[in-house]
């Protein structure tokens, strides 16, 4: 198709034009929220990384997925992880490996595009637990770094969900769990590193904050605390009275809000980090959902043995330590990172069920361990683009070329299934796209 005339390109580009001309001003215009920046200045700690290298063990983790769909729902997920141990004073590299391969029918658009990343979780989640295994069993004591987010913005809520592939949650559960509580147990830091992020989680955190110093309560504190968002809290101001609203409009500043590296990249200049975040599971934040009443619910759902086989796994993952979060600007110029950190290194080995609302640490508490990381990270930080080069080299291992896989695993995966008597038979998009 690629050598085909494009016959489109004018429309195109009359059509751009259109849409940038009609462009608002103010949707542009980012009005900074005054207050707010005042307040992440007094929650910003400068620091610039040692140059010395620590003498924890870093493990760099990655891995990447490809999927497989067929006809009728037939959909196979392959992912696969590494996990590459650097031990102090050594220059070769140890390799753990790890592949998760899930096979069903899915009949969810959803789901099919769930599935994939929980499938790609599973496999870093466990080979990142071999590695630090191993690790602590040779008497170090290991740094576990992983590419994105240690926290699951959005947790599986949908009854669809645990129909549809609850075995695979509860390996997913399980293996977030298991690394956490290892983590806790044997006294480790777990990391997240993203180069990307557009939570607001800092911003609400600082907006609560500003609320309560001036001595604001009522139905406006009410609806900031349930809020996880400005623009989930924009559409709950027309509850509020005109007062109120002229109040929070002068908080939120502009039509746009920023998010939290936004927020940081304007709010400061030189190198340091935010005081760390502790953040509360996101169930908490929908209306009328609490832990106990998923439990219910799954056992309404599921058979006995299976209903307690994920009951008891989403016991493990909300009675493990939470994540806290921060965001790091390695030096001056740099674009900030957001760093998910394992709360139980900070000194907060509880189970994240008891947090009901994110909230900072308190003060002085963990910052130590947060420079500990940061002096390992700011050693291995090498530019903004691929920012740091154990993860970088994690990357280039795990990541899943879909041409490798079409060539090399798919057809496997359909001889086996085939053998196995499942009548696989291509989709007629894809079809189409071959004779094309």
């Amino acid at each position: 198709m690629s050598q085909v005339r494009d016959i489109f390109f004018e429309e195109f580009y009359r059509e751009l034009e259109r849409v940038v001309a009609d462009l608002r001003g103010e949707e542009l215009r980012m009005e900074m929220p005054l207050q707010l920046v005042e307040a992440l200045r007094r929650r910003w700690h400068e620091y610039e990384p040692s140059e010395d290298l620590s003498p924890l063990t870093l493990i760099g983790v990655d891995g990447g997925v490809q999927q497989s769909r067929f006809s009728h729902g037939w959909t196979v997920s392959v992912g696969r992880a590494c996990a590459l141990i650097r031990s102090p004073g050594e220059e070769a590299l140890r390799v753990r490996k790890r592949v998760k391969i899930h096979i069903g029918r899915i009949f969810d658009d959803r789901d099919r595009a769930y599935i994939p990343s929980y499938v790609r979780l599973i496999a870093e989640y466990g080979v990142a637990s071999e590695a630090a295994e191993e690790v602590v069993e040779a008497g170090g004591r290991p740094l576990v770094l992983m590419d994105g987010s240690l926290y699951l913005s959005r947790f599986p809520y949908a009854e669809r969900e645990y129909l549809s592939h609850p075995r695979l949650l509860a390996e997913l559960f399980e293996a977030m769990a298991s690394l956490h509580i290892l983590a806790r147990d044997h006294g480790f830091p777990v990391v997240a590193l993203a180069k990307d992020s557009t939570v607001f989680y800092l911003y609400m955190a600082l907006l609560r904050e500003i609320l309560a110093l001036s001595g604001i309560d009522g139905n406006l504190a009410s609806i900031v605390a349930e809020s996880p968002s400005p623009l989930s809290l924009r559409g709950k101001m027309g509850r509020l009275e005109e007062g109120e609203r002229e109040v929070l409009e002068g908080l939120l500043g502009g039509v746009k809000p920023l998010c939290d590296q936004e927020l940081v990249e304007t709010s400061v200049d030189g190198p340091g980090f935010t005081h760390p975040l502790l953040l509360a599971p996101s169930i908490y934040y929908r209306r009328g959902d609490a832990v106990p009443s998923l439990y219910r619910r799954v056992r309404e759902l599921l058979p006995g043995e299976e209903a307690e086989r994920v009951v008891s796994a989403l016991e493990a993952f909300f009675s493990r330590p939470p994540v806290a979060v921060t965001y790091w600007r390695p030096h001056r110029g740099a674009r900030p990172f957001r760093l998910d950190i394992s709360a139980s290194s900070l000194g907060y080995g509880f189970p994240m069920k008891e947090i009901r609302r994110n909230a900072f640490v308190v003060e002085g508490r963990g910052l130590d361990a947060v420079r500990e990381v940061l002096d390992h990270l700011g050693f291995w930080f090498c530019n903004p683009l691929e920012y740091n080069l154990p993860l970088r080299q994690a990357d280039r291992l795990a990541r899943f070329d879909r041409q490798l896989y079409a060539s090399r695993y798919e057809p496997f995966i359909i001889k086996r299934m085939e053998e196995r008597g499942v009548t696989l038979l291509s989709r007629v998009r894809d079809l189409r796209e071959v004779v094309a």
